[in-house]
């Protein structure tokens, strides 16, 4: 289990200190909480994502998630199909919780 205090001391380093976006904040700290290594071609990806390049929308914490989900899916061995039911359960919880997917929405 991934502790709350070691979420929120990441997030302080990634977010606030080093000024790294959400989604690319979100797969470093899943990546070092799950023991998962990142290539760096992950990470260089994950640059504009956070909400389409600052355009409002899908939430990067979604995206950093739902990008993770299927790193780790594929590390071990879970069928494609299984993984993009997971993102789906993941987009669709994560929108009753917060009540939208869209930065725009959310960041206000």
């Amino acid at each position: 289990m991934i502790k709350e205090k070691f979420i929120e001391n990441k997030v302080h380093e990634y977010y606030w200190t080093d000024d790294i976006n959400c989604a690319t904040t979100t797969l470093k700290i899943l990546s070092e909480a799950f023991a998962i290594k990142l290539a760096d071609q992950i990470i260089d990806a994950a640059i504009g994502m956070h909400g389409a390049g600052e355009f409002g929308a899908q939430c990067g914490l979604v995206e950093g998630t739902m990008m993770f989900m299927g790193i780790a899916g594929r590390a071990k061995g879970i069928q494609d199909e299984s993984i993009v039911k997971s993102c789906q359960t993941f987009a669709e919880q994560f929108e009753i919780r917060f009540g939208s997917l869209q930065c725009s929405v959310l960041r206000p």
